[in-house]
């Protein structure tokens, strides 16, 4: 039985050491051993609320998950905690800020993100009932494929940033180079040439967006439910002292002009749907910024935007947020 157990013990030493590595480079802070996460996926979001929970909380997608939240804490005051994350439709953002009072009935104030993109009946993704089971699980965290995957990759990227500093080519610390990977150190490609050797004042990025898009943007319509959902949910937290403001973010004039009014969801969104938003707002004491169709900034395609929804993060995002969180304070 002793030289048994001393074979099981010896056969356990892969596991743990696999064990201890994952805990080390897995970049969403599951177990709270770093000062922060390295990732704005929505395990590692969510974690850092249930670990701290804030007042002045930020949901949406991905246009609102890479805000500098020392700049926003600066131009508004408030110390804002940001749980959006890439990809998050309205019936997600919607679960999570309904989760966040649970866990903080206390919070101040809400900035909800919504667009014509995340109001598609067509774009409906659910997958808070699964983030949930994984923060109440750490076996289920530890042997999901993807956050293996997540970990194998942040241990590349150390390795990387561990020849770079031992060669001088960065003075940057592990966590400074984690922010960059992650908001993404965009280097704009050429200018957009088309199949007819026509060029085009716009980068190819942001010229393509629109077609990538189009697929998820024809025949749309309103998600009648979860629109609902959200007027309610903003006249139940204003009834509680709950401040909510709805915020609809810029895109670009190519995203408008190429999708958004040939397919008429420019017309559905003016004619229709902002009317009732601005109505229920009216009636139950919450706030709209929209920067989407009424008060779009003056910001240029080519040198303020990544795509045709996400801002240049040196010289479109900080702009933005210096307009958003002034606005704000307001």
């Amino acid at each position: 039985m002793k030289h048994l157990c001393k074979k099981l013990a010896f056969l356990c030493i892969p596991l743990v050491l696999y064990l201890a590595f994952f805990i080390a480079f897995e970049p969403n802070n599951y177990f709270g051993i770093r000062s922060g996460a390295g990732s704005t996926a929505p395990i590692a979001r969510v974690r850092a609320f249930t670990a701290q929970s804030g007042d002045y909380l930020i949901l949406g997608d991905s246009r609102l998950a890479h805000f500098d939240m020392q700049l926003a804490q600066q131009v508004s005051g408030k110390p804002w905690q940001n749980l959006a994350f890439g990809g998050a439709s309205l019936r997600e953002t919607l679960d999570l800020a309904q989760f966040a009072l649970e866990k903080n009935p206390n919070v101040k104030e809400l900035l909800i993100g919504l667009s014509f993109y995340t109001l598609n009946d067509k774009y409906d993704t659910d997958r808070m009932s699964s983030l949930q089971d994984t923060l109440n699980n750490p076996l289920a965290y530890i042997l999901n494929l993807e956050y293996n995957v997540n970990t194998l990759t942040s241990f590349t990227n150390w390795l990387i940033w561990l020849g770079q500093r031992i060669g001088g080519e960065t003075e940057m610390t592990w966590a400074q180079a984690q922010v960059e990977r992650e908001t993404g150190d965009w280097q704009y490609p050429d200018d957009y040439t088309a199949d007819d050797g026509t060029v085009y004042p716009l980068h190819t990025r942001l010229a393509e967006y629109p077609q990538l898009i189009l697929p998820n943007c024809q025949n749309w319509s309103l998600n009648e439910q979860q629109f609902e959902r959200l007027l309610a949910f903003c006249a139940d937290c204003t009834e509680k002292g709950i401040e909510v403001t709805i915020l609809l973010p810029l895109m670009s004039d190519n995203v408008l002009e190429e999708v958004c009014t040939p397919l008429g969801i420019t017309d559905q969104m003016t004619e229709k749907v902002l009317p009732r938003l601005h109505d229920a707002a009216e009636r139950s004491g919450f706030e709209v910024l929209d920067y989407e169709w009424e008060n779009r900034p003056d910001f240029d395609d080519d040198t303020q935007f990544f795509d045709g929804f996400h801002l240049d993060t040196e010289y479109g995002l900080p702009a933005f947020s210096q307009m958003l969180f002034s606005d704000l304070s307001k």
